[in-house]
């Protein structure tokens, strides 16, 4: 039984990651290019994905009784939109709100490298959250308390932190910059493809890396 509950733990955490993908990315960009194939215009396509998600989020914040991290990104992301929105009727503007995202994730990402080089790297502190789902509260003291007397295991979690924040800090870089070069209607299919992609090939490095250095929390 104590085994299987932190099991049943990550896989809820999967299960939600994946609903909000499926609810604030894949939704929301099906139906822009659903609409701008019917003859909707990019203004109207790109307000129409904020409409979708509003509820979404709002009743995972009514479910959950808080308000986490990601909810507190989707809100800031979702009232900019309506504010540009209202302020102007140029999709350009509207689409701003893609850069905003990529802008909260290049600081984080700019974060977890400061992290490197000051006191104990982010993955450190990351990965005890996921320990105790998967090992629970023990297993997670044990396995954070490696940092004090394995030297690999202090140069991994702060070789692994590295890439995650500069891969972060690229990605939004190249997300700003394409945001205000890519023709509106490639906006959220190129951005997202580059995001996915990007974090895609990180993960699978990050599990492998992980595993050879014996890391895995």
């Amino acid at each position: 039984m104590t085994v299987q509950q932190p099991d049943m733990g990550l896989r809820r955490v999967v299960r939600a990651n994946v609903r909000n993908v499926i609810f604030e990315v894949v939704v929301p960009m099906a139906l822009f290019y659903g609409l701008r194939a019917a003859g909707v215009s990019q203004w109207w396509a790109l307000m129409s994905g904020v409409l979708v998600v509003a509820p979404y989020v709002l009743w995972t914040i009514v479910r959950n009784r808080r308000i986490d991290l990601i909810a507190m990104v989707t809100l800031s992301v979702l009232v900019l939109s309506v504010v540009l929105g209202l302020l102007s009727d140029d999709p350009r503007t509207l689409a701003i709100r893609e850069g905003w995202t990529a802008a909260l994730g290049g600081l984080f990402g700019a974060w977890m490298l400061v992290t490197v080089g000051l006191g104990k790297p982010a993955q450190l502190i990351l990965g005890r959250t996921i320990a105790e789902v998967k090992r629970g509260a023990e297993g997670a003291r044990a396995w954070a308390a490696r940092w004090d007397t394995d030297a690999r295991f202090r140069r991994g979690m702060r070789i692994d932190t590295a890439a995650w924040g500069g891969v972060l800090l690229a990605g939004a870089v190249a997300h700003v910059v394409l945001v205000y070069v890519l023709p509106i209607d490639l906006i959220s299919l190129v951005t997202n493809v580059v995001w996915f992609g990007s974090l895609a090939l990180l993960i699978a490095w990050h599990v492998w890396y992980l595993k050879k250095e014996n890391l895995d929390a």
